[in-house]
C-alpha cells in the first residue's frame, strides 16, 4: 500500500459514524438515544409528564408559566363527557409529590351566594402575580353545603349556607435535595402570603389535614389563638378528657393545637 492510498483510508476510517464509512468533511447527523433507563415521553401520563417538565426548573417563574400553559392546552383538548358510577367519576390523579394548603370560607347560602368564592380567587392570581410566586396549576375550587359538626370548617347552624374550599399546590418531582428544599421554601413562602393577605379578610380556615405545625413558639400561640376564635376548643377539650383520657386517640398534632390544661 503506497503512502498517500494508506492515508486517505486513514480519513476515511477516522470519520466513520455507526459503523459506516464517511467520506473526509462529509455532514453527519448522529440520532442521540435517551438513557435505557428513561421512559418514552409518549407512554408517560399528563401527570408524569408535568412532574418531568417542572423538574428541569422548578421555582423559575416563567418557566412554570409555561408549563401551565401546556396543562391548560391539555386540558382544553381534553374536553368532553363522561357518563359511569359515582366512583369511577369522581376520582383524578393528582400526580406525584406535593405540598398543599387548602382553606375553607364562607360563601352566602343556596339562594344568595355572596361571590366571595370568586372574589378570593381574583385576589389569589393578583397576589400570585405581583409577588412573582412560581404557583404550578391548577389552583383547586370546591364548594360544599354547611356541616353540622361543629369542629368543621364549614360549620354553620344555618342549613342554606355554602361553603368554598381553595387549595394552593407545589410539587415536589425531584429528588434532588437541595431543589426540594427551594420547593419547600417558595411553597411555605406562598402559603404565608396567602395567610397574611387572605385568611383573615375572607374568614378563612385550613383544611384540618393540610395544617402544618409551625416550628416557631409565637407562631403556634398565634395559630391556637386564631383556632380558637372560630371553633369550641374548650369544650372540645372538655369531650377528651372525659371519652380519651389516656390520650390512645391523640397524636402530636392535637397535642400541639389543643393542649389540655389540667385544669380543664
Amino acid at each position: 500500500m503506497t503512502s498517500s492510498s494508506s492515508n486517505k483510508q486513514e480519513a476515511w476510517l477516522r470519520s466513520s459514524v455507526g459503523g459506516q464509512l464517511r467520506k473526509p468533511g462529509e455532514r453527519v447527523e448522529e440520532r442521540v438515544t435517551p438513557p435505557k433507563d428513561e421512559p418514552d415521553i409518549n407512554e408517560l401520563s399528563f401527570t408524569e409528564l408535568r412532574d418531568k417538565l417542572l423538574a428541569l426548573d422548578p421555582v423559575n417563574v416563567e418557566h412554570v408559566i409555561k408549563v401551565n400553559q401546556a396543562e391548560a392546552e391539555f386540558w382544553r383538548k381534553s374536553e368532553g363527557y363522561r357518563v359511569g358510577w359515582s366512583d369511577e367519576i369522581l376520582g383524578f390523579d393528582c400526580g406525584g409529590q406535593q405540598w398543599v394548603s387548602e382553606t375553607c370560607f364562607p360563601a352566602g347560602t343556596l339562594a344568595k351566594p355572596n361571590m366571595k368564592d370568586l372574589e378570593y380567587i381574583e385576589k389569589l392570581k393578583q397576589l400570585i402575580e405581583k409577588e412573582k410566586i412560581p404557583a404550578p396549576a391548577p389552583i383547586e375550587q370546591r364548594w360544599t353545603a354547611r356541616s353540622k359538626s361543629l369542629m368543621s370548617p364549614a360549620t354553620s347552624s344555618s342549613e342554606d349556607d355554602i361553603f368554598s374550599w381553595v387549595g394552593i399546590i407545589m410539587y415536589l418531582p425531584t429528588t434532588d435535595p437541595r431543589q426540594r428544599k427551594q420547593i419547600t421554601e417558595e411553597f411555605f413562602h406562598y402559603r404565608f402570603l396567602t395567610q397574611t393577605h387572605l385568611w383573615d379578610l375572607y374568614s378563612a380556615y385550613e383544611h384540618w389535614a393540610k395544617i402544618e405545625i409551625p416550628k416557631d413558639k409565637d407562631e403556634l400561640v398565634e395559630m391556637q389563638a386564631r383556632l380558637k376564635k372560630r371553633f369550641p376548643v374548650d369544650e372540645y377539650n372538655k369531650a377528651r378528657r372525659v371519652l380519651d383520657p389516656n390520650r390512645i386517640l391523640s397524636n402530636n398534632m392535637l397535642e400541639k393545637l389543643f393542649p389540655v390544661s389540667e385544669s380543664v
